[in-house]
């Protein structure tokens, strides 16, 4: 079996007799095709050892084994190698076929974080995996971020990470996503990395940078609404003086019952930080305000009432506030002197009080944006009932 420890079986009479009834050994009985009925209830040392093996690694519990043998589909004696195993496993739903692989291919390291389970693979990023997950006692499903950390990992790589752990520590609201829990695992071998985790709130229904690119263009009203809720929950980060510093659209979730999450927090500062490398161009240029994609370390809270603008804009017409360029030169430039587009130039439907305040969230002079994530909050209202 590929990367599958070859564990002997038990061989001790006493061992025998304590896993007689997990591994189906206490029935005898006649033939059947050639094979007595106690031959044909018996597990082999493959598979046992393959049993063994998902229990020590906490992918199964030793009732998820007693039921699987319960209600196997094949008879135990055909189990005498892990991939067949593995197979019916998951046919049964006691494994995921993500965890079968991982196993088959000896990379367990990771597969279970202090006290939760990975199920499957969700996707990547900078800041490493997001897989998701459940309690191994509570069951809850959680989406848990997870950074391999060896010596070739970056240190501002390292530093955002742990900022988005103490961030969002810190921060509770409906409208921000809720971490769980967040830790370190040691490697279980010389020469692997360390696990660094954040399990948080698992929101199903995806981003708003999906959402369009799935539907189109969204309606004023909606639209209104799902940057007034993100306002609402960037107040909360800026009332503990804290700036987000990456307001786009694929960081703003949508739940099942329309709700906007904000989300990432890997980039956030306080207001009085300045650990930021000036030469360092942090966040999503097409979301970038002008001042951010000139010295990041400078940045204020006005940078995130200019993300929410972009956003509201992309959102409203499928683009993003400037015209895409070829290469990142242009777009900085562009972003650093030049005016972004009207709301109405793509969007002529548009209300034009929206467009007149959309231009004061986008205008490159921080300090003629509104305030306060509140004030486009109270802004925005009016327009959710269109």
């Amino acid at each position: 079996m590929a990367g599958i420890p070859n564990f002997p079986g038990p061989n001790s009479k006493e061992s025998d007799n304590a896993d007689s009834t997990l591994y189906g050994e206490e029935e005898a009985g006649g033939e059947r095709g050639g094979i007595s009925s106690m031959e044909e209830n018996v597990l082999p040392p493959g598979g046992r050892a393959f049993l063994d093996l998902l229990v020590r690694y906490q992918l199964l519990s030793p009732g998820s084994v007693h039921e699987f043998i319960s209600q196997t589909p094949s008879p135990l004696h055909t189990y005498t190698e892990g991939e067949v195993l593995g197979a019916d496993l998951v046919k049964l739903n006691h494994l995921t076929g993500y965890q079968l692989s991982r196993v088959l291919s000896g990379k367990t390291h990771g597969l279970v974080l202090g006290n939760h389970r990975i199920l499957d693979r969700l996707g990547s990023g900078s800041m490493g995996e997001v897989f998701l997950a459940e309690h191994l006692f509570m069951k809850r499903k959680v989406a848990i971020k997870v950074l391999p950390v060896d010596e070739d990992c970056p240190a501002r790589v390292l530093e955002r990470f742990y900022s988005e752990m103490q961030v969002l520590a810190t921060l509770h609201h409906p409208h921000i996503v809720m971490a769980f829990d967040a830790g370190r695992m040691a490697p279980p071998h010389p020469g692997m990395p360390d696990m660094l985790y954040l399990a948080m709130e698992l929101i199903p229904g995806g981003d708003l940078d999906q959402y369009v690119v799935d539907h189109g263009p969204v309606p004023v009203g909606l639209a209104c609404e799902w940057i007034r809720q993100a306002a609402y929950g960037l107040q909360e980060a800026h009332d503990h003086q804290l700036i987000h510093r990456d307001i786009k659209p694929s960081n703003l979730l949508l739940t099942s019952q329309n709700q906007v999450k904000l989300v990432d927090f890997g980039l956030a500062r306080q207001f009085s930080s300045r650990l930021t490398d000036p030469n360092a161009l942090l966040g999503t240029v097409e979301f970038m305000s002008p001042e951010q994609s000139r010295d990041p370390s400078f940045v204020g809270s006005h940078a995130d009432i200019y993300g929410l603008g972009a956003t509201l804009f992309f959102l409203l017409t499928g683009e993003p506030p400037y015209p895409e360029v070829r290469s990142l030169s242009e777009a900085l430039r562009t972003l650093q002197e030049s005016r972004p587009r009207r709301l109405r130039q793509l969007r002529p439907d548009a209300p034009p009080d929206l467009d007149v305040l959309l231009g004061r969230m986008l205008d490159p002079d921080p300090p003629r944006r509104p305030a306060l994530p509140l004030t486009v909050m109270n802004a925005l209202l009016p327009f959710t009932e269109q």
